[in-house]
């Protein structure tokens, strides 16, 4: 019941703000730093799957680093980071956001998560989302292992309004944009808000992805990979997150903790 599970950690934002779902740079890599020392191995997507699957060969301290949406101050603060410490990430994109504009980032300023949103969703989105040539820079060191956030970030919609074949048909062109670009296979998506139902698990499944990330806490193993728990990171020390991981990397203590945590 102890190192059974492999813990995912949940990111959005590594940028200088002081704003929701973000993890100032200076606190990431202390994070980075201390997980380094304390002898954390950070998986890709395809070791995640091969781990979870046959433990045999997995390391002792693994996880799994995970960013969502493909905000810029991914690319300018966490990437150069992760390459700092050898460590690497999984990044999930909607396509829908990513332009092929050669951004400048010299002058890149964090907005909020929700300001950073709206301006996504307007023709100025390069300012605040990654662009083709930054995605496939990222993909190419080996560094951030792009995964699929869908196509238009709005399937929370489309899953509450039951318009399921607009649902695969995001999911599907989502996967094979990026299956496209990045001459890969993509087999994991993220759930834009958390947000699924039963037939939208199915429909994934359907559709070619073999590993689905929720935004709830828990532990993983084989039979909950329709349904990946994930840690939200807080803008913390790395002693923090180092103390966490532990705990997330058993099914029972995970489950002690958590029922501690909600009383449950």
């Amino acid at each position: 019941m102890l190192n059974n599970s492999i813990p995912v950690a949940m990111y959005h934002h590594v940028s200088m703000s002081d704003r929701e779902l973000n993890v100032k740079p200076d606190i990431f890599e202390d994070q980075l730093r201390v997980l380094s020392r304390k002898g954390w191995k950070s998986i890709t997507g395809d070791e995640f799957l091969n781990f979870i699957r046959d433990p045999k060969g997995k390391p002792k301290k693994c996880v799994l680093l995970t960013f969502d949406d493909g905000f810029a101050d991914n690319f300018v603060f966490a990437y150069p980071l992760l390459k700092k410490y050898g460590m690497k990430a999984m990044l999930f994109i909607a396509t829908d956001f990513i332009d092929e504009n050669d951004v400048e980032r010299d002058g890149f300023v964090s907005l909020t998560h929700n300001d950073a949103w709206d301006l996504a969703f307007t023709d100025r989105r390069s300012e605040v989302m990654c662009t083709w040539k930054e995605i496939e820079e990222m993909h190419d060191s080996g560094v951030m292992d792009i995964q699929s956030h869908g196509m238009s970030h709005c399937t929370p919609d489309l899953i509450t309004q039951k318009k399921y074949e607009a649902l695969r048909d995001d999911l599907t062109i989502g996967k094979a944009i990026l299956e496209e670009r990045l001459s890969k296979k993509i087999l994991h998506f993220a759930w834009p808000r958390g947000h699924f139902d039963e037939e939208a698990i199915k429909i994934a499944g359907e559709v070619g992805y073999q590993a689905l990330y929720t935004t709830e806490r828990g532990a993983n193993t084989p039979v909950n990979l329709h349904m990946i728990n994930r840690l939200p990171v807080k803008c913390r020390k790395g002693q923090w997150l180092s103390g966490k991981l532990p705990i997330y990397s058993s099914t029972l203590l995970s489950r002690i903790y958590l029922g501690v945590r909600t009383g449950i």
